[in-house]
């Protein structure tokens, strides 16, 4: 389910239940297109998120930290002049789209009470959010401004008169009665007519009427419905998020007992990665540019080595012609001889301007120069195929980590000679402590490497060498360390999740997963950071579980 209508009036009830009456204290910007308002309600901080992102405009009350930039933006600037401090009054939806309303009263500096409203249109990459002046109607400023040669139907722009975005026309379900449902054929007739019904609220609508079933009272029980469950599900292999448990859908990966959290868990790893790809956009193509370069390099080596399993036939050749050469005709273009190894008989091309020795001689300097390049080919091959594998676990990992471990990783390529290095003051360097720290069931240590430097100091230098080493098996992945010698069953699942999820298995089912002590761990001479081999190691089974992750996480803040 997409963050329709019907999601929007899930949302907006939710938040009138926790935040209405709470107090603006504090106001953020972390992102170009999303706004943290920290409201005071029911005597605790919420984070009330506002997303005007192309791909996941939203509302919600969200636990994610947020770090705070040095510099406010504009937009900030004017929120906290404005709307520090404010009382939050309530949230109206426009009725049944995807434009909310937050109707707040705050005092200015002589005392006088004053009325705003912060409106957010949900509407991809036409999202915006705005601060109005409910006395003047005017916009007081808003997070993305728009100059009147790109938007001719209303002024985007401080100062201007809001208006709302252009209307569908389309009727509220919400006020429907049951004739309106009357000569719908299906979902798509459902969505034409009503406003902020999405494609799975309208199948199941269908579902409904072609069973006889009263559409109205699905739509007059849809909050009653919400409360009593809240579901994220697992629908035709795509992950997708719904206010309620909808009988046409099925997979269901867990419950969420506010739909705030319920979006968290669905956009903590689409956000992530958006943010770590606007981050490190320049460094990815460079990195794909190499490896498809490399790649390349591989077939060609691989067709260079195919072509070498022709040598040992030159050789034979080059003996058959050597032991034959009275039976050579001088201006030969090809003769049959008999192969003594198997007496079988073999054609043999000449050269008729060689002489016959000359045409033996050929062949074995072909023999030579195709033995003579395995060893260069193999070499190649090796450095090649390390190179794509080191590679290959530069991007995994950006698919896994914190946006706050990107640095570590943009050090990794410094050092390895991929990217220039940056000078020394452009980049604030923090002192941090190796990877990242787990705590199992049974209270063992669970330490993760966020990237390959790490993962060598993690694996080569500061582990114990009958500590247990955890890596998902022939995927790149986090080196993860079980710090005891005899560590039991549940710990050992619970660090093999945790390896597991940091991978790129993270979306898998059922990854196999080595554990071995450290000792039989060792690093080649020369090789690429993060890479070892082993021997003897145990595989085991496991999900990749993003709550236990969670729950062992250590908060060392």
């Amino acid at each position: 389910m997409s963050f329709d209508g019907m999601f929007t009036h899930s949302m907006v009830n939710e938040l009138n239940r926790t935040l209405k009456g709470g107090r603006i204290s504090k106001i953020q910007q972390p992102f170009a297109n999303e706004l943290i308002l920290t409201v005071r309600s029911n005597r605790k901080n919420e984070q009330l998120l506002l997303s005007a992102h192309p791909s996941y405009a939203r509302l919600q009350v969200t636990t994610q930290p947020f770090a705070n930039p040095a510099k406010p933006s504009t937009f900030v600037m004017s929120l906290r002049k404005y709307i520090t401090s404010a009382i939050v009054q309530g949230f109206r939806q426009l009725n049944n789209d995807r434009v909310v309303m937050i109707d707040l009263s705050a005092k200015n500096e002589l005392g006088d009470i004053h009325q705003y409203t912060l409106t957010i249109e949900i509407m991809s990459r036409h999202s915006n959010i705005f601060l109005i002046n409910n006395e003047t109607n005017n916009i007081v400023d808003l997070i993305k401004r728009v100059s009147p040669e790109n938007n001719s139907f209303r002024g985007l722009l401080p100062g201007d008169t809001y208006q709302l975005p252009p209307s569908q026309n389309k009727m509220n379900p919400f006020t429907a009665t049951k004739e309106d449902f009357e000569n719908l054929d299906d979902a798509n007739a459902i969505r034409e007519k009503f406003e902020g019904i999405g494609l799975d609220t309208s199948d199941e609508l269908e579902e409904i009427m072609k069973k006889n079933g009263d559409p109205i009272e699905f739509i007059n029980n849809f909050d009653e419905l919400i409360s009593a469950n809240t579901a994220n599900l697992h629908k035709n292999k795509k992950l997708g998020f719904f206010p309620i448990e909808y009988k046409n859908t099925t997979d269901i990966i867990g419950y969420y007992p506010t739909l705030g959290q319920l979006l968290d868990n669905y956009y903590l790893d689409r956000a992530r990665i958006d943010r770590i790809e606007q981050q490190t956009k320049s460094i990815t193509h460079r990195l794909s540019i190499i490896l498809k370069k490399d790649k390349s390099k591989i077939k060609k080596l691989n067709k260079q080595l195919e072509q070498t399993k022709i040598m040992d036939q030159y050789n034979l050749y080059g003996e058959l012609l050597t032991t034959y050469m009275s039976k050579i005709e001088r201006g030969s273009k090809s003769i049959i001889l008999t192969n003594y190894y198997n007496n079988e008989e073999v054609k043999i091309a000449l050269n008729p301007e060689y002489s016959p020795s000359d045409n033996a001689q050929s062949y074995y300097k072909r023999y030579r120069k195709l033995q003579n390049s395995i060893p260069h080919i193999n070499e190649q091959l090796e450095i090649t195929t390390n190179e794509v594998n080191y590679l290959d676990s530069v991007l995994a990992s950006l698919e896994y980590v914190d946006i706050e471990d990107v640095d570590g990783i943009i050090e990794e390529l410094e050092e390895s000679g991929y990217i220039k290095k940056k000078k020394k003051n452009q980049r604030r360097k923090k002192k941090k402590t190796v990877g990242e720290k787990f705590e199992t069931s049974t209270g063992i240590q669970v330490i993760v490497g966020k990237n390959n430097i790490e993962n060598d100091k993690l694996t080569m230098k500061l582990a114990q060498k009958n500590h247990y080493w955890l890596h998902v098996k022939g995927i790149p992945g986090s080196h993860v360390i079980l710090e005891s010698s005899d560590p039991d069953e549940q710990s050992l699942v619970e660090a093999a999740s945790i390896a597991a999820y940091y991978s790129k298995a993270r979306d898998s089912a059922k990854v196999p997963v080595d554990y071995l002590q450290v000792r039989n761990i060792r690093k080649p001479n020369g090789a690429k950071p993060g890479f070892v081999i082993f021997e003897g190691q145990k595989t085991m089974l496991v999900d990749p579980d993003r709550n236990l992750v969670n729950k062992l996480k250590v908060d060392t803040k």
